[in-house]
């Protein structure tokens, strides 16, 4: 009888140590599908935002030139048409996560030598510096985007403001209870209850955390018992975190 008994309780761990392992594989699967589907949903938005905004200066650059070109010139449509394919070409480095210095510098060549090429005439100089604004005007907009950096910009990261970033961006986040909370409302609201489930965390441990990431500005709660969500600041966060972990993993 005690052997049997002994064989049963090895038979009901193995299933629970079975299952145990089973729940742990689900999680995982689940967890990396949540990534995943994060990862999607920035990308998808990248892609959006960068065709749109491609498309936008563009026709931008199409209008001003039109318009602000020599009229009266036999070769405005020649040289449009060449000003317009250059300005296109470079746009589509808007769609680049980075732009190196060297690329700039090639086009800048280019646009150097299709002047010394074309401009044959006094007047040719109005239209080329048109076409020269609208070029800085697509680099400033690749600084601004944080897609292109010139060997300068270097010099204003001496000028971060650290205890600043610390305390609004590095001490919110540092923590793996507190990142899992802002992933989790990236795509959808979350209750209370949700949050505790998935942080493993109650009562006052979880709204220790919820308030570290409610006082930092990245999450707001929809009413006094409400869900919670996240924040234009919360979401660049996350954003930013992706973009640095992508570049740097291995």
């Amino acid at each position: 009888m005690a052997t049997v008994d002994t064989e049963y309780k090895n038979e009901l761990r193995e299933i629970k140590e079975e299952i145990s392992s089973m729940r742990k594989e689900f999680n995982r699967f689940f967890e990396y599908s949540n990534q995943q589907y994060l990862e999607q949903i920035l990308q998808d938005m990248k892609n959006n935002f960068s065709r749109i905004l491609i498309d936008y200066v563009v026709e931008d650059s199409k209008n001003s030139l039109n318009d602000n070109m020599v009229q009266d010139c036999k070769m405005k449509d020649f040289c449009e048409s060449i000003f317009n394919d250059f300005l296109q070409e470079t746009a589509q480095l808007l769609n680049n996560d980075s732009v190196g210095p060297g690329t700039i510098e090639q086009y800048y060549e280019q646009f150097n030598e299709l002047k010394k090429e074309k401009a044959k005439y006094p007047k040719c100089e109005t239209c080329f510096s048109e076409a020269a604004k609208l070029f800085e005007k697509q680099i400033n907009l690749m600084r601004s985007l944080k897609i292109y950096e010139k060997e300068d910009d270097k010099e204003n990261i001496q000028n971060l403001p650290v205890e600043e970033v610390v305390k609004d961006v590095c001490d919110p986040i540092a923590n793996k209870q507190r990142l899992t909370i802002l992933k989790s409302i990236a795509t959808d609201t979350k209750s209370f209850t949700q949050l505790s489930k998935l942080t493993g965390l109650n009562g006052g441990n979880l709204l220790f955390h919820l308030d570290k990431l409610l006082n930092s500005g990245m999450i707001q709660q929809r009413s006094e018992r409400g869900d919670y969500i996240i924040t234009g600041k919360g979401y660049a966060t996350l954003k930013g975190i992706f973009n640095i972990y992508s570049q740097i993993k291995l």
